[in-house]
């Protein structure tokens, strides 16, 4: 091999090491990708998890006392709009509800789960929900999604506000397929990790009309 082929060898195999440090060595990029690479979809967590958690409770009369987080929890710029809020909330204002889950949005991590939800007052006391379920979470077993949906979406809503009732729909194509009413005072008596959601339901006298 002639000297200036040596010298090219070493120039390219010294240009390749820069790349490297800077890419990583696994990660060189490729001048033309033959084909557009797209990333995976991020896979859903668990369903089977979901009515065993919940969002911690809004302490309402410590965000009416304070300008500030006392929780050790919630951000500033949210714990700011409780405590905006927090007067009217209290007092039962449902113009004042809707306006802290309009900004506060406390169930977008369940939106994965389902094609629709909305949320509505009925009065100081009672809230409203209505889902629109996902066609292909209702295939392995209905009623465990439908009942495991309003649990978790029940004890969102409790969680978000100082209401005592919570009364939960579940649709498909506009036809109810479960209703169901849960009492705060009956939930917070519950291990809900124990529990199966369906029983729950059931229990609470919830109602499937038809799958």
């Amino acid at each position: 091999m002639s000297n200036d082929m040596r010298s090219r060898r070493s120039l390219l195999d010294g240009l390749s090491d820069v790349v490297g440090d800077l890419w990583g060595e696994d990660t060189l990029p490729s001048a033309a990708p033959a084909e557009p690479v797209y990333a995976a979809k991020p896979a859903l967590p668990p369903f089977t998890k979901l009515w065993k958690i919940a969002d911690e409770p809004i302490d309402w009369t410590e965000a009416l006392a304070s300008p500030t987080p006392t929780d050790g929890l919630t951000a500033p710029d949210k714990w700011a709009l409780y405590h905006t809020q927090a007067a009217a909330v209290l007092r039962g204002d449902t113009e004042a509800y809707l306006s802290v889950l309009r900004a506060a949005n406390p169930m977008a991590d369940l939106m994965p789960y389902v094609a629709a939800l909305d949320v509505s007052t009925a009065n100081a006391d009672t809230l409203r929900a209505s889902f629109t379920v996902r066609s292909d979470l209702m295939e392995n077993n209905a009623r465990e999604y439908l009942s495991g949906m309003a649990l978790r979406i029940a004890r969102d809503l409790f969680a978000a506000l100082p209401v005592t009732n919570v009364n939960v729909t579940g649709k498909q194509d506009g036809t109810p397929l479960l209703t169901v009413s849960f009492q705060k005072a009956e939930l917070n008596k519950v291990r809900f990790a124990f529990i199966d959601p369906v029983d729950f339901v059931l229990q609470s006298g919830g109602e499937f009309i038809q799958e």
